[in-house]
Parts: structure tokens; C-alpha cells; sequence
């Protein structure tokens, strides 16, 4: 039923209700008893309300379910596309993998055809006397810095020999014991 045929049954059923009530009241003033099938009427009457109540009741739960289904639908909805997409990029992605091991694999199978033998020879031959040329500027790397810190030990310690010198001929004249004869041995 649409809403305005549901709003003209509860106007008609507030219309009967409203009847009985007045005829109740018309009796009441008049002292006559209600005749049985005005009672049962009343109680129809009163059901009927109860129920199109209860159905408007139960109408209102199911369009808030029904609104609830509606986000929920709609939220899968937008998950599941979401989802699709990323499947879709990781597809793309290991199809890309794929076409790039692919091309690897060809570069070397073209690498290993007898025909490029030659070549492959030539190209590792080169590629050892790189490493040996790699090799022999390390080894002289590490020769240069070991003679680098023996000069520099060396002039380390010249200095320290020098300092202590100076330092006891300076004691030495502060507690007079200055002769002219360890000057000439500092000298040397």
C-alpha cells in the first residue's frame, strides 16, 4: 500500500473509533447498556487500530533494515571495486614481471648461442683484466697508506723525542745542573 492510501485507512479507522466513542458516551448519558454487537465493534474496531499500529510499526523497522541493507550494499560495492582494482594492478604488475623475465631469459639464451661464443670469450677476458686492474689499484691503495701511517708514526714519535729533550734541559737548567756539554748532545 502507498502512503496515501495508508493515510486514508487510518483516517477512516480514527473516524469509527471516534463514533463508537461518542456512541458510548450517547449511552452512558442515556443509561441504555450497549447491545452486544456495538461491543464487538468496538473491540473490531480497536484490533484493527492495534494491527495497522503494529504494521505501521513493523513498516518503519523494515525501511530502516532496508536503508541499513541499502549502506551496506553500497559499502561492499565500494569495497569489491576496490578491490578489483588492486587485483587488477597487481595483474599488471606480474605481467610486467613476466614480460621482463621474459626478456632476460632471451638475453640469455643470446648469450649463451655458440655463435656469440666468441664474443662471450672476449667479454670475460675482458671482464678479468678489469677485476686484476681493480685489483692492483687496491693493493696500491693500501701500500701507500701503510707508508703514509709508518711517515706519520715516525714524525709522531721524532716530535715526542724532541719535546721530552727539551722538556728535561729545561729542568735541568731550572734546577741548575745546566751544563754547556748536554747542550751540544741536544744539538745532535
Amino acid at each position: 500500500m502507498d502512503s496515501s492510501t495508508n493515510k486514508n485507512l487510518k483516517g477512516m479507522i480514527n473516524e469509527a473509533l471516534q463514533s463508537s466513542e461518542n456512541i458510548k458516551i450517547n449511552t452512558d448519558d442515556s443509561d441504555q447498556p450497549f447491545s452486544p454487537h456495538d461491543i464487538q465493534c468496538g473491540k473490531s474496531l480497536q484490533q484493527i487500530k492495534n494491527i495497522f499500529e503494529k504494521t505501521e510499526a513493523m513498516r518503519e523497522v523494515a525501511k530502516e533494515k532496508n536503508h541499513q541493507l541499502q549502506e551496506q550494499f553500497k559499502d561492499l560495492k565500494e569495497r569489491l571495486s576496490s578491490s578489483s582494482e588492486y587485483l587488477l594492478r597487481i595483474k599488471k604488475n606480474i605481467e610486467n614481471l613476466k614480460f621482463s623475465y621474459q626478456k632476460n631469459v632471451i638475453e640469455i639464451q643470446k648469450n649463451l648461442d655458440p655463435a656469440t661464443e666468441v664474443e662471450n670469450i672476449k667479454s670475460k677476458e675482458d671482464m678479468a683484466k678489469h677485476m686484476n686492474e681493480i685489483r692492483n689499484k687496491i693493493d696500491d691503495l693500501q701500500n701507500k697508506m701503510t707508508e703514509q701511517r709508518n711517515k706519520q708514526q715516525y714524525v709522531t714519535e721524532s716530535y715526542q723525542e724532541a719535546f721530552d729533550k727539551v722538556i728535561d734541559t729545561l729542568q735541568e737548567i731550572e734546577t741548575g745542573a745546566y751544563s754547556s756539554q748536554m747542550l751540544s748532545i741536544v744539538q745532535d
